[in-house]
């Protein structure tokens, strides 16, 4: 290889370490804080709801909706107004299930949150788990999130990071949904 390629090679090896330690700089050195959040978000919009009874069993109510609201927290990335949209599939008869959607979390500036819920539904609770990203100083954010919840009048006095009441379900057999209901091809 000539002197030419042999320096022309070492100084793109010398720019691409240059702008990783720059791109390593920018986001700081890892760190893990705690963090919790509050939210109500009671304002219920595209709602579809399907209820259905299942031959010899019980009667479901499935639902899908955006759930809008305010989060509030010391870490201006988690508060700020607040959208979820969710689907959830609860037993009537016993009031067990489970909810699972998004949310964003948009705050001031460039404060920003999104990420997913997952949660099962116990006696008009949700409790489970909030995934997702923070902009702002970018980061990730790994919660337990409890709420009150229904599928009609949506979230109130949730907590992302707090300590939350117990749910659990298992699912088995045929069930309904509504229509568009995400990866479903039918009942």
């Amino acid at each position: 290889m000539s002197r030419k390629r042999l320096a022309l090679l070492g100084f793109i090896v010398a720019a691409a370490l240059a702008a990783a330690g720059v791109a390593a700089a920018h986001r700081g050195a890892p760190s893990v804080q705690s963090v919790t959040a509050t939210f109500n978000a009671t304002t219920v919009t595209q709602h579809s709801l399907t209820t259905c009874s299942v031959n010899g069993g019980d009667t479901f109510q499935a639902t899908r909706a955006t759930y809008s609201g305010t989060a509030t927290s010391a870490d201006p990335r988690l508060a700020g107004a607040l959208t979820i949209r969710a689907w959830s599939l609860v037993d009537t008869t016993n009031g067990v299930g489970h909810l699972f959607g998004n949310f964003r979390i948009v705050g001031a500036g460039n404060q920003r949150a999104h990420g997913t819920l997952n949660a099962a539904i116990a006696g008009g609770n949700a409790s489970g788990l909030a995934r997702g990203f923070v902009r702002g100083r970018w980061g990730h954010v790994v919660a337990s999130l409890g709420s009150a919840f229904s599928p009609t009048t949506g979230f109130s006095s949730g907590s992302i990071g707090s300590s939350t009441v117990g749910a659990g379900f298992l699912r088995s057999g045929r069930w309904c949904h509504p229509a568009n209901w995400p990866g479903s091809g039918g009942a």
